[in-house]
């Protein structure tokens, strides 16, 4: 996402060069690139003169968008996922269950406060 934020608007980039530039194995691309695409974050132009660009302004993505497009909801504790195994009684939570749901909120609040155009801005 850190590479298509730093094209400029309108151009595409290829598969190859973001795996050249990013040093990362071609190979793992393809599932990240389908996955960011179903989110609506990218999209993907096939052909020759295809490509990948992101699906609107840098401003307008964030960090906690691409952090749930690939790895889904932020849970930092099972009880946050199935409430039954909270180990409360009843309707009741375990008493660290409003801290779990605070850090949750906590940590999804400053990754949605932090979008593309910003992380490119502060690339050394």
């Amino acid at each position: 996402m850190m590479d298509l934020a730093e094209i400029p608007d309108g151009e595409l980039s290829q598969t190859r060069e973001i795996a050249r530039r990013q040093q990362i194995p071609e190979k793992y691309l393809p599932t990240i690139i389908r996955t960011l695409a179903r989110a609506g974050l990218i999209r993907t132009l096939r052909g020759s003169h295809g490509g990948i660009a992101l699906a609107r302004p840098a401003a307008k993505i964030t960090l906690k968008d691409v952090v749930e497009a690939i790895d889904g909801p932020v849970l930092l504790n099972r009880c946050l996922i199935r409430p039954g195994e909270c180990g409360g009684v009843g309707d009741k939570y375990c008493s660290l269950h409003t801290f779990w749901e605070r850090m949750v909120s906590d940590i999804e609040s400053q990754m949605d406060s932090i979008d593309f155009e910003y992380l490119v801005s502060r690339k050394p």
